[in-house]
């Protein structure tokens, strides 16, 4: 970290801040309005001798000056804060600030209120998980300040005199290059460009021109080097070369700092800090106005999601490990949930469906499946996908027996509404995998997760399965597998996100189980996706089908003389291109000549804007009134819009 922490809580007026300057000595002429300045914020004693050896190369190369500053809860210069012998050439002042929010809010707003050319800040090598790249003191600068700025990680008390430069053609590597080239004019310096193993030899030519192009700016510089190495992956690379000891220091540029790509892809210079084996320097250049001020935008609106002790992720980790587990219990509570939810499908339940999502443990495998994927933990996510295809067989199995069990059963409202899955089941997967991963990370609402149970509904479509299969339908069948399966890739999805909001994410040291975490986010997004395009054409499908029958029952309506027939039915047999037949079922108190069918077809037709071919089956009818009065008899009479038949 750049500064210290404190474990007190300073106490004063809101806005107060004290600010002790003490100047070392008088600038020289080389000093002035526009001399590079270099300021370098120093949390603890060990940091100082580093930190400001490396301020000090940097400005006496460019013969500017250098701010060391502190933040102490009142205001006091601590003992150890002195100018190290090294800087004995360099302008130097210090600076104590009183510490009046985090240390790291307090840094950034000094540095803003007129900002320096580099700001230099220590870290130690361990990052923060969840949303914190380098940690809570750390972070903030980074996204606040108006200027550049270099994390130095480790020690070193000379200046370095063999640097090693990454580099992929970013702003951030150039400025990395800039700042190598100003640590001395005998400094030799080494772009490097890792070019992936797997890409063979055109991503070794691909790397040669883009050094080529990167270090043109310094062309005439022989302290420049150009080495394209190959590697299974940039980390290792950079890494392998860093470990070559050619080295005393690793100069490499920020990457985008956002959350989504640390997520997908991962934070290599983040990843090659702590792990190498030199002196590493990251640098970041200032952002631009619009990429900042929606950066801040972001954290301002992320900073009010809840945050989890490591204690509390460890019991979550325990609590989901458990659920999921494939036990005794758990195939027991499936075949429960199973047969309720399949004599509620087949009764047109609703109720017995509702209790049957309330008992079944499948909920819990899948968000175990998400936190494998987000933990990088593959025996997890074994064990989370083994559970479900268990669970899923068996409820399956289950509704193929109650659906045998019953033959002469058709198919109810509740089995055709899990047969025609649509887009808006994978939203409400997508919200219910969101809602679960919140509910169990969050003691406080751990009770949500039975309604978040009944939302996501997932053994009720494995039941509909095995129904489908037991009464031969394979659109039931299968409408039912698709609807099943959304709920699966979503809630994994979105409950894997939710996780890793909340702090559970693969260490950058632990390479192995970053792979597992980065591959199975770029897998999951593909499945959503795959998911998705079905959905999607069912969707459009059903819409398409509701506004055709919403338009034949309007034209049947308007054009079908009332006074002669009533439409008792209707429906849309076997289409062929753009015709299609259309079957009416109606009563009729007269006899319905070809012709009046014929004009109806046409009127039909007309209205549609597409071919009709008409079926009519008119079912003669004589409909009688019976009239209740006050005197004996009771008169029949017919309706007077009726034609007696005759005997």
């Amino acid at each position: 970290m750049a500064v210290r922490e404190p474990l007190t809580q300073v106490i004063g007026r809101a806005g107060e801040q004290v600010k002790r300057r003490t100047r070392v000595r008088r600038p020289s002429s080389a000093e002035g309005r526009d001399a590079y300045h270099v300021m370098v914020a120093v949390g603890e004693e060990r940091q100082l001798v580093p930190l400001a050896s490396f301020g000090c190369a940097l400005a006496r190369s460019r013969e500017g000056r250098m701010t060391l500053v502190t933040v102490t809860p009142d205001g006091t210069r601590p003992p150890w804060l002195k100018v190290p012998p090294s800087c004995a050439d360099v302008p130097v002042d210090v600076l104590v600030l009183r510490q009046m929010k985090a240390p790291g809010q307090d840094l950034a707003h000094l540095v803003n209120q007129k900002p320096p050319d580099l700001l230099v800040i220590g870290w130690r090598g361990e990052p923060k998980r969840g949303r914190y790249l380098l940690g809570r003191t750390l972070d903030p600068v980074l996204r606040n300040v108006l200027c550049d700025v270099a994390v130095v990680r480790s020690d070193f008390a000379r200046t370095p005199r063999n640097v090693l430069v990454p580099t992929a053609g970013g702003p951030n590597a150039a400025r990395a290059l800039e700042i190598a080239l100003s640590l001395g004019s005998d400094v030799q310096i080494t772009a490097l460009y890792v070019a992936q193993r797997s890409l063979g030899q055109p991503e070794v030519i691909l790397g040669r021109e883009r050094l080529r192009a990167a270090v043109a700016p310094w062309e005439g510089q022989s302290l420049i080097q150009r080495r394209v190495v190959q590697a299974h992956d940039i980390v290792r690379g950079i890494l392998g070369e860093a470990n070559s000891g050619r080295y005393d220091l690793l100069l490499i540029g920020a990457s985008n700092e956002s959350a989504v790509d640390r997520a997908l892809f991962g934070n290599v210079p983040q990843t090659v800090a702590v792990d190498s084996p030199i002196p590493t320097v990251v640098i970041r250049r200032q952002a631009e106005t619009v990429q900042r001020r929606l950066r801040h935008a972001w954290w301002r609106v992320w900073r009010f999601f809840p945050t989890i002790s490591t204690a509390e992720q460890v019991e979550v980790y325990k609590r989901i490990h458990r659920g999921a587990r494939p036990g005794v219990d758990f195939f027991i509570m499936i075949s429960l949930s199973a047969a309720l939810a399949a004599i509620g499908l087949l009764m047109d339940s609703s109720t017995v469906i509702i209790g049957a999502m309330v008992v079944a443990p499948l909920m819990s495998a899948l968000l175990a499946l998400g936190l494998g994927v987000t933990m990088g933990n593959l025996r997890m996510i074994r064990m989370a996908l083994g559970s479900v295809l268990k669970g899923a067989f068996l409820a399956i199995l289950v509704g193929l027996l109650v659906g045998t069990s019953m033959p002469k059963a058709a198919p109810t409202g509740e089995v055709l509404a899990r047969s025609h899955p649509s887009i808006v089941d994978l939203v409400v997967a997508l919200l219910s995998g969101m809602a679960g991963a919140y509910a169990i990370c969050r003691r406080d609402i751990l009770a949500a997760l039975v309604g978040v149970a009944i939302a996501a509904a997932v053994v009720p479509p494995l039941a509909t399965v095995g129904i489908g299969i037991s009464m031969g339908s394979a659109q039931i069948a299968g409408g039912a597998l698709l609807l099943f399966l959304t709920n699966l890739i979503a809630i994994s999805a979105t409950g894997g996100l939710v996780f890793l909001a909340f702090g559970f994410q693969p260490e950058p040291s632990e390479s192995e189980r970053s792979r597992v975490f980065h591959r199975g986010l770029l897998s999951t997004l593909f499945l959503v996706l795959v998911v998705a395009l079905p959905l999607i054409w069912l969707t459009w499908r059903s819409v398409q089908q509701t506004s055709l029958q919403r338009a034949i029952t309007d034209v049947l309506t308007s054009e079908v003389p009332q006074r002669y027939v009533e439409v008792t039915e209707w429906h849309i047999c076997e289409r062929e291109g753009e015709t299609f037949c259309l079957e009416i079922t109606a009563r009729v108190d007269h006899v319905v000549t070809e012709e009046e069918t014929a004009a109806l077809q046409r009127r039909l037709a007309a209205r549609l804007k597409r071919p009709v071919s008409l079926h009519v089956i008119a079912i003669p009818v004589q409909y009688f009134h019976i009239q209740v009065s006050p005197s004996a008899t009771v008169p029949m009479t017919k309706s007077t819009n009726s034609a007696a038949l005759q005997p």
